[in-house]
C-alpha cells in the first residue's frame, strides 16, 4: 500500500466484512435445521436485511457527527450479542428471534462506509483504495460461503453464525482503534445538522437513482442464474459458476486500479455502464453453463471498474460532513434495488423462463447507461477557483496609489 496509515484499517475491514455473506447463508441453514419452515427463514433474513437497510444511514450519520470509534465500538458490542441471542433463543419463539435479527441488522458495524470515507480523505490514494474496495467486494462474495463450509467441518450453522458475529465485532473494534480512524476529522459545525443529511445533494440523489436501477439487474441475476445453471446441469454447478463470476470481478478491479484514464470519471462511468449493457446481452444469449460462465466473466470484468467509479462519484457528490452517510445510502439503495429485482425476476421467470429476467437486466442496464450519460455534467468534478496572481515587487500597491484622491 502507498499509504502506510491505511494498512491497519484495511486489515481490520477485511476481518470485519469477510463474514458478510456467511451470516446470511448461516441464518437460512440454521433456521431450517431447527425444524422451522423456509417461510420463517425468509422472514428472519428479511428482518435482518431490513433492519440494516432502514437504520444503516442513520448509524452512518452518527459516524459523521460523533466520529468513527464511538459508533464502531458500540455496534461492535451490540451486533454479536444480538446474533448470539438469536442462536440461543427458543426455536418456537419466532417473535424473539425476529427482534434479535432486526437489532443485529440495525447494529451491523458500518465498516464499509468508514473505510471508504477514509480512502476519500485528502492525502490518501483514493482511486487505488476505491478500486481495491471493488475487488474486495468480489472476494467477500466468494470467501463468505467458503468460510461457512469450513466452519461446518467442525461445527454447525449456529456455530458459523457465532463465528461470523465475533469476526465482525473484532473487525469493528480493531478498526476503531487504528490511528486513521481515530484521526478522522468530524464536522461538528456550530449550527444544527441538516435533517436531510447527505440527501441534500442533488447530484448524489441522482447517482443513488442510478444505483437503485442497476440493483434491479443484480437482483434478476441472483434468481435467474441459479435457475439457468440448474436447468443446464445440476445445482452443484451453481457455486462454481458464481465463483467464476467473482474471479472476473477481481481481475477487472485489479486492472482498473492499475490504469489511468484521460477521460473524466463521470464519462468513463457512463461508457462503462453501456459496456455492461452489452455484457448483459451476452448473458441473455448464453445456451449452456460454459457459455454462461464465459458471459459472466466478461460481466465481472466490467462490473468491478464501474463499481469503483461509482465509489469515486459518491465521494465527489457527497456533502462535507456527510461522506459516511452518503456511502451507506449507496449500499441501502443497491440492496433495495437487488431485492426488488429478485422479486420481479422470480415472477417473470416462473411465467416465461430464465430469458425474461435476463432481458429485464439488459433493459435496466441500458436505462442506467442512458441516465448516466445525461447526468455527466451533474457528476463532473467542481472546477477549482483560479488563484489570484502573486503580486510582484514592481506591482505592489503604494500608499499613494490606494489613497483616495
Amino acid at each position: 500500500m502507498h499509504d502506510k496509515v491505511m494498512r491497519a484499517p484495511l486489515f481490520w475491514s477485511v476481518v470485519g466484512r469477510l463474514p458478510l455473506y456467511l451470516i446470511s447463508v448461516s441464518m437460512v441453514v440454521f433456521t431450517a435445521s431447527r425444524g422451522l419452515s423456509y417461510f420463517s427463514a425468509g422472514l428472519l433474513l428479511s428482518g435482518y436485511s431490513l433492519g440494516g437497510a432502514v437504520l444503516a444511514p442513520f448509524v452512518a450519520r452518527a459516524v459523521d457527527k460523533y466520529g468513527q470509534p464511538p459508533v464502531l465500538l458500540i455496534t461492535g458490542a451490540v451486533y454479536p450479542l444480538a446474533l448470539i441471542g438469536f442462536v440461543l433463543a427458543d426455536p418456537e419463539a419466532v417473535a424473539l428471534q425476529l427482534a434479535c435479527v432486526v437489532v443485529a441488522g440495525a447494529a451491523m458495524p458500518p465498516i464499509s462506509g468508514c473505510i471508504r470515507s477514509l480512502w476519500s480523505a485528502p492525502g490518501n490514494t483514493e482511486r487505488v483504495g476505491l478500486s481495491l474496495e471493488a475487488v474486495l467486494g468480489e472476494v467477500f462474495v466468494i470467501g463468505g460461503p467458503l468460510l461457512f463450509s469450513l466452519v461446518l467441518i467442525w461445527g454447525s450453522a449456529g456455530a458459523a453464525l457465532v463465528v461470523g458475529a465475533v469476526l465482525t465485532s473484532a473487525g469493528a473494534i480493531g478498526f476503531a482503534m487504528t490511528r486513521a480512524s481515530r484521526d478522522r476529522r468530524v464536522d461538528t459545525g456550530t449550527g444544527k445538522r441538516d435533517p436531510l443529511g447527505a440527501l441534500r445533494s442533488a447530484a448524489l440523489v441522482r447517482l443513488l437513482v442510478l444505483l437503485l436501477v442497476a440493483g434491479l439487474a443484480t437482483g434478476a441475476y441472483s434468481i435467474a442464474v441459479p435457475a439457468f445453471v440448474e436447468s443446464h446441469g445440476s445445482a452443484g454447478d451453481i457455486g462454481l459458476v458464481f465463483g467464476v463470476w467473482g474471479v472476473g470481478g477481481i481481475l477487472g478491479g485489479l486492472w482498473y486500479g492499475s490504469r489511468t484514464f484521460r477521460q473524466p470519471a463521470e464519462t468513463v462511468f457512463a461508457w462503462g455502464l453501456l459496456a455492461l449493457s452489452a455484457a448483459s446481452a451476452l448473458v441473455l444469449v448464453a445456451w449452456d453453463n460454459w457459455s454462461m460462465s464465459a458471459a459472466l466473466v466478461v460481466l465481472g470484468l466490467l462490473q468491478a471498474p464501474v463499481t469503483a467509479l461509482s465509489y469515486e462519484l459518491i465521494s465527489r457528490t457527497a456533502r462535507a460532513g456527510y461522506v459516511t452517510e452518503a456511502y451507506t445510502w449507496a449500499i441501502t439503495v443497491s440492496v433495495g434495488g437487488t431485492a426488488i429485482g429478485s422479486q420481479l425476476g422470480g415472477l417473470v421467470l416462473g411465467a416465461y423462463g430464465t430469458w425474461a429476467p435476463f432481458l429485464g437486466a439488459v433493459v435496466s442496464m441500458l436505462l442506467v447507461a442512458t441516465l448516466a450519460f445525461g447526468a455527466r455534467r451533474l457528476f463532473a468534478e467542481p472546477a477549482e477557483p483560479a488563484k489570484p496572481a502573486e503580486p510582484t515587487e514592481a506591482a505592489e500597491p503604494t500608499e499613494a496609489a490606494t489613497s483616495p484622491a
